[in-house]
């Protein structure tokens, strides 16, 4: 009697986990599209970019995106005017800059987009320098690019 019982709860109990294994579908496929949505998203913790890139000197402000292939990472990063400055020079001894033009991506910071909507073509202009500073495996080639009349600068990096 007593083996009997066992036995019907725990078909009961196999029954019930079936149940939920089978009906979690959807709710499975919403959680992968959020997080692949989130993915999809800029960032704007400065310790996870930090264990992606290095950064050289202490960001302000920071927004960034890495592909899903994570074969490129592109970041708005504000620094003080000292630490700007400080960038500039030493990116400089390395390679002179080249003047640039970007795109403004919606998902810059407010006073970038601003700026790129008066320029009247949706594009900021700035000095591109070698971003050696913020190189880190894989992330080993690319530029940096302070946006003309701020301290702000978009970084642009990809794997080799």
């Amino acid at each position: 009697m007593i083996i009997l019982r066992t036995v019907v709860i725990l078909a009961l109990f196999l029954c019930a986990m079936a149940n939920l294994g089978c009906g979690g579908g959807q709710k499975a496929n919403v959680a992968t599209m959020s997080s692949l949505e989130n993915a999809n998203s800029a960032r704007t913790n400065i310790e996870e970019l930090g264990m992606v890139v290095n950064i050289p000197y202490e960001a302000e402000d920071i927004v960034w995106k890495e592909t899903a292939d994570h074969k490129q990472v592109t970041g708005v990063l504000r620094f003080s005017p000292q630490d700007a400055n400080r960038l500039v020079t030493e990116a400089a001894d390395r390679q002179s800059p080249l003047e640039v033009k970007l795109s403004s991506e919606p998902w810059f910071p407010a006073e970038l987009i601003a700026q790129a909507d008066v320029s009247g073509d949706d594009s900021l202009n700035g000095l591109a320098y070698d971003a050696e500073a913020f190189y880190q495996e894989p992330y080993t080639a690319g530029r940096v690019v302070r946006i003309v009349g701020t301290n702000y600068f978009v970084l642009e990096l990809s794997a080799k």
